[in-house]
């Protein structure tokens, strides 16, 4: 690889790094479901896995036929973050992977829905964050969120490399989804806690149950 042609893997964050999404879905579920929408944890995982929060907000709304409380993402928020601070834990392989595509020559980012404050949190506490600070990038930084390719290509940009020079490694159908709208190669990993291989598949992802088959790729 040379300077003027990078290389670059492009990681989402919770499921394929961290194993943060069974702590913050029953949490999302559970006050979903206070608010009066009587939602199970599959369907919740199903229909929010991946996406925005704005997004989500939206179809919860829709959903209810009125808004939510003013400051009822600031309780989720607070919810979910005093448990990821004493309870998330890496995905297994996760800090393997990104060496060696390090040391292949290719540069690593991470590409997710999550804000910033959460991804400080779970990837602090297991020892990544000093790994990707100032090569993180989340839905707050464009205008269309995971399907839409917009975050993967603000990534690519940022990191001077061009879609088709990128990997995707995603555990979510919507990220799947805007991995192959950006025109970039997607690994489905599904080895993580909650995953939906059929839908990763359905997506075009190339699936991958350990992290380290990434070497394969490179």
């Amino acid at each position: 690889m040379t300077s003027d042609n990078p290389r670059l893997v492009i990681f989402d964050c919770d499921g394929v790094l961290v194993d943060s999404e069974t702590i913050t879905n029953k949490i999302f579920m559970q006050m979903i479901s206070e608010a009066g929408w009587a939602i199970s944890f599959e369907e919740c995982c199903a229909h929010f896995k991946g996406r925005s929060f704005a997004s989500c907000l939206t179809d919860i709304e829709a959903h209810l036929g009125r808004k939510l409380a003013d400051n009822w993402l600031d309780q989720y928020y607070r919810k979910a973050y005093q448990a990821l601070r004493t309870q998330v834990q890496i995905i297994p392989g996760a800090k393997e992977a990104v060496s060696t595509a390090q040391q292949a020559g290719w540069q690593v980012c991470i590409g997710s829905s999550g804000p910033m404050e959460k991804m400080k949190i779970t990837l602090g506490r297991v020892g990544l964050w000093e790994v990707f600070e100032g090569l993180i990038f989340n839905a707050s930084m464009v205008e269309n969120g995971k399907p839409a390719p917009d975050l993967f290509l603000h990534a690519a940009g940022a990191m001077k490399t061009r879609p088709e020079r990128c990997i995707v490694i995603e555990d979510s159908p919507v990220g799947a989804r805007a991995a192959r709208h950006a025109g970039m190669t997607c690994l489905g990993y599904i080895g993580g806690t909650l995953h939906d291989e059929d839908g990763l598949a359905r997506e075009g992802a190339q699936l991958i149950s350990d992290l380290q088959e990434l070497e394969n790729y490179l």
